[in-house]
């Protein structure tokens, strides 16, 4: 009968049984506290940190690419203004798009560059929209600038075309009254 026999005393195996009790509960709320941490970490992923603007968030790559080469065009094109030199616009303009030919003909017509600075092509209020895959139209007001002049105010539609071989740039198509 000595498989029978319990060595440990009634007191011995209350704090047995309550030591494990404290174990259980330490483990429960490791467990809670991974589960808050997991939880927090999937929220931050998700919305951000506190204080930081939600609204860059909402748009896209190729909007983001369209409005930074659209600005470039247009930079390129207040370049092109004062030097007459095509070569200004051939990186950011289509040379078969009706706005390079526009320029190309002007180009032809004057006499002599006017010479630095070059103008400044600035856009505001821009909304990118996207009537084709491989198209995107910025509209919003643009401003042009050069010391000494007064300032010209216009509201384009700037239409750009997607170029396959140049790893998703967009280039300027043409420019066209806003309606």
């Amino acid at each position: 009968m000595s498989h029978q026999f319990d060595h440990l005393e009634d007191s011995e195996r209350e704090w047995l049984r309550a030591s494990r009790r404290n174990a259980a509960r330490r483990s429960w709320l490791l467990i809670g506290a991974l589960v808050l941490i997991a939880i927090l970490l999937a929220w931050l992923t998700v919305d951000g940190l506190p204080g930081t603007d939600h609204k860059a968030a909402t748009t896209t790559v190729p909007e983001q690419q369209a409005i930074a080469d659209g600005e470039k065009a247009l930079a390129d094109w207040g370049r092109f203004a004062v030097s007459n030199d095509l070569g200004d616009v051939k990186d950011s303009f289509w040379a078969n798009g009706p706005q390079y030919k526009q320029l190309a003909k002007e180009a032809k017509q004057r006499q002599e560059p006017i010479g630095p600075p070059p103008y400044k092509m600035t856009m505001t209020g821009v909304k990118v929209m996207a009537p084709r895959p491989d198209q995107r139209v910025l509209r919003g007001k643009v401003e042009m600038t050069r010391p000494g002049e007064k300032p010209q105010h216009f509201d384009w539609d700037v239409w750009l075309q997607l170029d396959p071989a140049s790893e998703g740039r967009w280039r300027l198509w043409t420019v066209r009254k806003t309606a």
